[in-house]
């Protein structure tokens, strides 16, 4: 595994519920990387409730890299969500710091697919397709990148709005269009998955549980209870991260001859 990216067509479809869901259940140490350029932490505002202060992350990302310590820099400004398994790079405080982005996107990049090497994955919440100064790179260096959407007509249609776009991209400066698969979010409310799959051409990876009390106790830190780990939502997270697993293993089978290849051309 290395870095999984889920991005929508569209404003909140679940992205950062989904995206947080997933890393604390994901089975290796992971780092959640806020990348929504839209600005406000999420995850500070909501899950944890204003209870830290959002004096780390990207915009200091941004700086430790002007000064070319990026590398060095980068636990420094992440935080633990669950001890160390699960560590936490805040966004933008603000929508107006998203210009001082571009030159970080491709540098980060790097450095998180390299965290594999240390047994670290990453899971990127990009945030919506299209925005400018959005962190396209994170998305064509990921191993897996999940559109994520609900099943509504107006979320299908914005998704398949931007579907071919992006594949297009992946195939052009990313990793391909193997990477690519969408996620659903509430499945049947009114369309299934085949009915998305036909509409759009993409294949569909798995779908979230539609689950509010869950998804409140991520989203807004709302109470939920001691059954919390057997919610649906996290059930159906526990399917997606395996479908992860499966879409990041068929890439990396697709791309091993090429990199042997390549191996054979340079050294013979």
């Amino acid at each position: 595994m290395a870095v999984v990216a889920l991005t929508s067509a569209r404003g909140a479809p679940g992205v950062t519920t989904t995206a947080l869901a997933m890393a604390m259940l994901w089975p290796r140490p992971v780092v959640l990387v806020e990348a929504d350029v839209a600005g406000s932490s999420s995850i500070l505002a909501g899950y944890l409730r204003g209870t830290v202060p959002p004096d780390r992350g990207l915009v200091s990302l941004a700086v430790a890299h002007r000064r070319g310590v990026l590398d060095k820099k980068f636990y420094d400004q992440t935080i633990a969500l669950i001890e160390d398994r699960v560590r936490l790079v805040p966004g933008l405080v603000n929508a107006q710091q998203a210009a001082s982005m571009d030159k970080l996107w491709s540098p980060l990049s790097i450095v998180l697919a390299n965290l594999e090497r240390t047994g670290t994955d990453v899971i990127v919440d990009a945030g919506r397709l299209g925005m400018r100064h959005g962190p396209m790179p994170l998305l064509r260096s990921a191993d897996a990148v999940l559109l994520v959407t609900r099943t509504t007509l107006p979320a299908v249609s914005a998704a398949r709005a931007r579907v071919n776009v992006l594949r297009e991209d992946l195939v052009e400066l990313g990793q391909g269009d193997d990477t690519l698969a969408m996620l659903l979010i509430g499945e049947g409310q009114p369309y299934r998955a085949r009915e998305i799959h036909s509409a759009l051409g993409a294949p569909v990876l798995a779908s979230m549980a539609w689950d509010q009390a869950a998804s409140d106790s991520l989203s807004v830190g709302a109470p939920y209870g001691r059954r919390f780990a057997a919610a649906p939502l996290f059930r159906s997270t526990r399917v997606v991260i395996g479908a992860v697993h499966e879409l990041i293993d068929r890439h990396r089978t697709r791309l091993a001859p090429v990199a042997e290849s390549m191996m054979e051309e340079t050294y013979g």
